[in-house]
């Protein structure tokens, strides 16, 4: 979730649904609310949270919108996502457990992780006038 809000945020921004297969069948988010022995309420807040750990609650406030809507009366989650004027770079632990930046661009339907040369070349295209 995390990787794929930093892809859109690099980007042009965009929507993540969870609760929706590949295929575009809603399914709910039932399984997400029993792994958090909660409910929607609880999901959002643990939603909220890891966004504001991994990208700080400015970040979220400016450029976050989390709604519940229905689909065929199966509730999902939609994550509205604004492009960022400064580039996000996501840190992880690899399996050494060193810390590794990483920068994530959403293309298509899909979020790749950019090599660090790619990720020079689009921040200096895409960030050098903001």
């Amino acid at each position: 979730i995390m990787k794929t809000i930093a892809g859109f945020a690099n980007g042009d921004g965009g929507t993540l649904l969870m609760g929706v297969t590949d295929e575009g069948k809603a399914i709910g988010l039932d399984k997400d609310y029993a792994s958090l022995s909660g409910d929607k309420d609880e999901f959002e807040l643990h939603l909220g949270n890891l966004i504001d750990k991994e990208f700080g609650k400015i970040f979220r406030v400016n450029n976050i919108s989390i709604s519940f809507p229905s689909v065929d009366d199966i509730q999902i989650c939609q994550v509205e996502v604004k492009p960022v004027n400064k580039p996000i770079v996501l840190i992880s632990i690899n399996k050494q457990g060193q810390k590794q930046e990483k920068f994530y661009l959403r293309t298509g339907n899909s979020t790749q992780e950019l090599t660090i040369s790619e990720a020079s070349e689009f921040i200096k295209s895409r960030f050098q006038n903001t």
